[in-house]
């Protein structure tokens, strides 16, 4: 007996009607499972560089103390510097809304 398009379309659908409802949930379970999945791949990625991030600040730092903040009683002799801190703050700005990005 030969199988034609027509018994494979006839099996599919009748597959499709006996699995009901249950179909779709298990789908979006699956697609929940895999989205826990990269939200655990992101946090563990995230929370392994935080080490390299203090380090790496603490050089920008020594290098140039004004780079991220500044105190504010330095702040208020000086009001420039407010816009010297300005690249470092919008660096890590955009470092923190590409990870919010990627994590939704």
């Amino acid at each position: 007996m030969r199988i034609s398009k027509f018994h494979k379309i006839a099996i599919i659908i009748f597959c499709l009607a006996i699995a009901g409802p249950e179909l779709g949930i298990g789908l979006e379970l699956i697609v929940l499972v895999d989205s826990f999945g990269v939200e655990l791949l992101l946090i563990s990625l995230t929370a392994s560089l935080w080490s390299y991030w203090y380090f790496m600040k603490a050089k920008l730092e020594e290098f140039d103390p004004y780079f991220f903040t500044s105190p504010l009683r330095d702040i208020l002799k000086c009001p420039a510097l407010l816009a010297h801190a300005i690249p470092g703050s919008m660096g890590l700005l955009m470092f923190v809304f590409g990870l919010t990005v990627i994590s939704i």
